[in-house]
């Protein structure tokens, strides 16, 4: 089990695992290549929250974000001045 931790935590090498990022389908495919052992894919997820990892992924950010203009509307302002049409 501190095998799978470290390998899951380590993230994926994409020349030898190829894959960018875990999923739980690569780790069922890599548990059961280097362990024998095969999984299926609700087994897998609680065999990782066993381990207390959970499934995580980033937000996307648009290219073109402003994070000043965030900040401002999170403080209940606006940088911009919207005219009524």
């Amino acid at each position: 089990m501190a095998w799978l931790k470290a390998i899951v935590l380590r993230g994926p090498d994409p020349a030898m695992d190829r894959v960018g990022r875990w999923r739980i389908v690569e780790l069922c495919r890599v548990v059961e290549e280097r362990w024998g052992v095969t999984y299926s894919e609700t087994g897998m997820l609680r065999l990782l929250w066993s381990l207390d990892l959970s499934h995580r992924k980033t937000r996307p950010v648009h290219p073109r974000t402003d994070p000043k203009a965030q900040d401002a509307f999170k403080k209940g302002g606006s940088p911009r001045v919207w005219a009524r049409s």
